[in-house]
């Protein structure tokens, strides 16, 4: 249990009374639910169980194979088919469906193929390799396993192999495609995903937010399973019904049609509704308390331009018990970037606006000739507001009027579409669409720019001029973004908690928060003495996270590197650099908690020049480190590795909330916090502006729930606040973000009528001891995003202000900290200590009895007794598991779940 009992008494006997009997009754019936969803084929497609739909791989056999080079392991080439054969010989033997060559050598890694389905989860194993070296008595052969993940676009390399050992015996490789997902709604084919700012502050474009599901708890052990724009992405018990966007998901459920369930199909435009930003969906579902209704659910967007780690949070219900509130911060739902940029769902910039100060293109195709310009005015011979126009016979004709508006489209591409061009065809007029393309190194030979002098004609190809669009495809180095992924996703076995903060499935790890745009993180060294003579006092290891390092004055490593190693001056001053690699392979996690990023192809290395110098970060999640800095270990055969222990990665953790005195309990780091003696409140009170009032909101009281999310630094605070504004039931449904920051600032956002939502934001020095972070040094605080704020009030589409959507802020009042400040001390923070009583250790007595006696009632059972083993070895986190280093260890990725052995055991520990 994650909650530290202060106070042992009948409620929290009934509680454990309550969990032991659900293990002894209820997880059989589950069980049996389970063991539908696990099975396996020799065909090449599967029926899944839960709503009769069948996945067709045979579209992905290739005429000769599919061939991944390893960027991890040098000269590592594996060549596999999906549904047959690789057409040539591997090692001299023919029909073989896997092969790995190898430093000259070929190695069979599979004869056959089986499917596999395991919970949502679909994989290929290949069978009966060749003999390993390594093996084992119970795996001596080599083998591979291809995972089929849920993609609804085609992405240009759609394959990620998991970083393995150099005498690893198995290997595993991801496969996203779309052949892996349900089918798709025919309304949201074309979905873009946008919607024009009814303020004339551009559009509003959500597309980038549907790369990936997000999970978010209602509290209660069940959970939402959430995607933007796009259906649920169905993989690992994220089976939502096909076309769902959001679906609420029971893990008790022993009915797998229940267990998954919709609770809003997806929609393929957002609105703005009296000011607001948001998705309303319906669903197909009758609702429990009112089955005249069915299930609606609301996602509203507020902006925040600081948040990197952006996901929905549910925020509670409507006025019919039959609506379901979700609140989602992200830097997409704002509208003051500069014309021609954008914000990717990463929180990257993409920005263009170089492109505007070009002078206008002039291209020509079957007779006529265009003039175009991105992000401006095409000028003559086009009108004053065009984008692009063409002349055909001393006649111009206009193809849409320019803006700087950039869109996504669904395989996350930006585009630039010009509309209200000239009449084309009845009431059809003509548009014109600029596709941009990253134009590197690799692709300089087809004739793009290397962006070195802003771009050239021959960067622009005219790719279609019919049904009355202009199609363009512009390759330019500004369209290039971060190449590799800082999330990655893992699943997690939850299946003790009983505090509804998690269950069973596929969670994301995130690093984005840790991305420096603006500086490099220095390293400190820790080497064994053994080791420390390989660097010299003199020496200083700089590196960033998913992204080459910040350009820097006199730090001379090659451009694009990682991870740069450099001999110092008396003065300080960076020479004798040395890369140590580059950012080429995306984010790889070890579990929930554990994550690595792995630098390759750096400069020769000094000690043995056909080996590259490679930088291997492996990430930890410690709430009390903050963000954390890398700290060099060790070096071995021209590898340095770092450690980085950093609450980024922490899960959410749930706090206990003391109703009597206010305090929110942070059992894992022994502090609290005290609303009452808050600085931002009024003995636990704050007041934000409400129809022209002052509306009191009391935090203090009961049914509060408290949420550490460290991914964005803060704790997210739930309940309900008695209003009569707020429809006959006079409730309104609170979320407060606690921020940690440097700056003392409040916002509000509240939606009345029937759906009564309130989004408080305070950003405060006073959280940060209780999250165990240091406070931001001044003037570096990423969570605020200005040292003053003004008082605002939305409008409708009219212009008239409307008391149904308030935004309002306090002014902020800057705390100063110099570098290395520690946990800022408020009276409202303080740490706590043991709390033990004789209560507390006689109703500790009484429970190990009644354990004992359900322990009894598992002995009769097999079965049962080896759901009481995994649940002793089971922590409060998540399962530990290492870096697949042998066979063993690597059959674990694709069982989780499976009977461990004692061995086993030993090995993820």
């Amino acid at each position: 249990m994650r909650q530290k009992i202060n106070n042992c008494g009948p409620t929290w006997l009934a509680h454990l009374l309550l969990v032991f009997l659900g293990l002894c009754c209820g997880a059989s019936f589950a069980a049996d639910a389970d063991d539908q969803l696990i099975f396996s084929t020799n065909e090449c497609k599967i029926k899944e169980p839960v709503y009769g739909s069948t996945f067709d791989y045979s579209g992905l056999r290739s005429d000769f194979a599919h061939v991944v080079e390893s960027l991890t392991n040098k000269g590592d080439t594996f060549e596999f088919n999906i549904c047959g054969n690789v057409t040539r010989p591997c090692n001299g033997e023919s029909n073989v469906a896997a092969c790995l060559k190898r430093n000259g050598k070929e190695y069979v890694l599979g004869r056959q193929h089986e499917l596999n389905y395991r919970k949502g989860k679909m994989y290929l194993n290949y069978l009966n390799g060749s003999k390993c070296e390594n093996g084992t008595a119970t795996n001596p052969n080599y083998q591979i396993h291809v995972q089929l993940s849920c993609d609804y676009t085609l992405d240009v390399n759609p394959f990620q192999i998991i970083p393995y050992a150099n005498d690893a015996c198995s290997f595993y490789i991801n496969f996203e495609t779309p052949l892996a997902c349900l089918p798709v709604l025919d309304a949201v084919r074309s979905n873009s995903c946008s919607v024009r700012d009814p303020n004339g502050k551009g559009t509003f474009d959500l597309m980038p937010l549907s790369d990936m599901n997000h999970l978010t708890s209602d509290r209660q052990g069940r959970f939402f399973v959430i995607n933007v724009c796009q259906p649920v992405l169905y993989g690992e018990n994220m089976m939502c019904p096909p076309g769902s966007s959001i679906c609420l998901y029971s893990p008790k459920a022993t009915n797998l049609s229940e267990r998954f369930v919709n609770f809003g199909t997806v929609q393929s435009k957002p609105v703005v509704e009296n000011g607001r930003l948001l998705l309303r969906h319906t669903s197909n579902t009758p609702c429990a308390a009112n089955k005249s209704l069915n299930y609606t659910s609301i996602v509203y967007f507020s902006c925040d331009q600081s948040v990197k780690n952006a996901h929905p949070t549910f925020s509670g219900f409507g006025l019919d018990s039959c609506t379901y509130l979700f609140n989602y911060v992200t830097p997409l739902a704002c509208n003051d970037l500069k014309p021609c940029t954008a914000v990717t769902y990463r929180n990257e910039i993409l920005d263009l606006s170089p492109l505007s100060k070009e002078e206008p293109h002039k291209l020509s195709k079957d007779g006529k000739s265009y003039t175009v310009a991105v992000c401006a005015s095409a000028g003559k011979p086009c009108l004053e507001k065009g984008g692009a126009c063409y002349e055909q016979n001393a006649e111009t004709i206009s193809l849409g009027n320019f803006n700087s508006h950039l869109r996504f489209n669904q395989s996350g591409s930006v585009y630039l579409l010009y509309e209200d061009g000239a009449n084309c065809r009845g009431t059809t007029r003509w548009s014109t669409k600029i596709e941009f393309v990253c134009a590197n190194n690799a692709t300089k030979d087809n004739g793009a720019s290397d962006g070195a002098g802003g771009g050239s004609n021959n960067a622009l190809k005219i790719i279609e001029d019919s049904n009355c669009q202009l199609l363009i495809q512009y390759q330019t180095s500004h369209a290039c973004r971060e190449q590799i992924k800082c999330t990655a996703s893992v699943y997690v076995d939850r299946t003790s908690d009983t505090d509804g903060m998690g269950s069973s499935g596929t969670e994301l790890v995130d690093l984005t928060p840790l991305i420096s745009a603006n500086e490099n993180y220095e390293a400190t060294i820790d080497l064994p003495p053994s080791m420390a003579s390989l660097v010299p006092k003199s020496t200083k290891f700089f590196l960033n996270v998913c992204r080459p390092l910040v350009p820097k004055y006199q730090l001379g490593c090659a451009g694009g590197s990682g991870a740069c190693m450099a001999k110092v001056t008396s003065s300080g001053a960076p020479e004798e650099e040395h890369s140590l690699g580059f950012p080429l392979i995306s984010l790889s996690v070890g579990n929930r908690t554990t994550a690595e990023l792995l630098y390759v192809k750096g400069d020769p290395c000094p000690q043995d020049n056909g080996t590259a110098l490679s930088t291997r970060i492996h990430f930890n999640c410690q709430m009390h480190a903050g963000r954390g800095n890398p700290v060099l270990r060790t070096i071995e055969e021209c590898a340095y590795l770092f450690q980085w222990d950093t609450s980024v990665i922490c899960p959410p953790h749930e706090c206990t909330f003391d109703e009597k005195t206010c305090d929110i309990v942070h059992d894992e780091l022994g502090q609290k916090f005290n609303f009452k003696n808050a600085p931002f409140t009024k003995a636990g009170k704050i007041e934000i502006d409400y129809n022209n009032t002052k509306l009191s909101v009391d935090i203090c009281g009961a049914h509060r729930k408290a949420i550490t999310d460290y991914s964005q630094d803060l704790v997210n605070i739930y309940f309900t606040h008695n209003s009569s504004d707020c429809g006959k039931a006079g409730m309104l449904n609170v979320q407060m973000r606690l921020i940690c920051s440097n700056k003392t600032e409040s916002s509000s956002t509240i939606s009345s009528g029937d759906e009564c939502n309130l989004l408080y934001v305070q950003r405060t020095p006073s959280i940060c001891q209780f999250l165990g972070l240091n406070l931001p040094n001044s003037g570096s605080d990423s969570s605020s995003s200005s040292t003053s704020t003004t008082t605002t009030t939305q409008t409708t589409p009219t212009g008239k202000p409307t008391a149904a959507m308030v935004v309002t802020s306090t002014p902020a009042t800057t705390t100063t900290a110099g570098p290395g400040t520690g946990p800022v001390v408020d009276p409202a923070a303080t740490p706590i200590g043991p709390t033990a009583s004789v209560g507390s250790i006689l109703a500790g007595i009484l429970s190990v009895t009644f354990f004992v006696t359900c322990l009894g009632l598992f002995a009769f059972s097999p079965a049962r007794r080896q759901r009481v083993r995994r649940f002793f070895r089971r922590s409060s986190s998540a399962v530990r598991y290492s870096r697949v280093q042998s066979n063993e260890e690597a059959n674990l990725l694709l069982e989780p779940n499976g009977e461990f052995t004692e061995s086993d055991d030993d090995m993820l520990l």
